[in-house]
């Protein structure tokens, strides 16, 4: 569940499209927490880190306050250092989506910054629970 603030919303009276990667960077980031054991407060910098090397979003109709939100997710590409994923984002109880977008990251040494040779097999058990190929 998504909560949209009054300051979400635009001179238009609905979310502004930029506020959707907000959104959509939430929904990824407490899926890697708390189902791939993502610590951000993890100092020791052992862990990689992700980049964000592309984005998208696609808006198919208007969301506005003071409606709630509802998101769904799921990885579409597991690469060796990389993952994509794909967030619906859905006003209420519609079956439409007003937005779909997600992003691209690329998991990196946090020290040297190159991309890893393989993602920790827990954090990659944790997205190939939500993976399905993209058509």
């Amino acid at each position: 569940m998504l909560f949209i603030r009054w300051s979400d919303n635009d001179q238009y009276g609905h979310i502004n499209n930029s506020i959707y990667y907000f959104y959509i960077d939430t929904v990824v980031n407490e899926y890697l927490i708390r189902q791939c054991g993502l610590d951000p407060l993890d100092a020791t910098k052992t862990k990689p880190i992700g980049l964000v090397i592309a984005s998208s979003a696609n808006f198919y109709a208007p969301a506005s306050y003071p409606n709630l939100l509802q998101a769904g997710l799921s990885i579409t590409k597991i690469g060796r250092s990389s993952v994509t994923y794909r967030v619906g984002i859905f006003q209420g109880d519609e079956d439409q989506a007003c937005v779909v977008g997600g992003f691209t990251h690329v998991f990196v040494d946090p020290i040297h910054r190159r991309p890893v040779k393989a993602l920790p097999d827990n954090f990659k058990a944790g997205l190939e629970a939500i993976y399905i190929a993209e058509q």
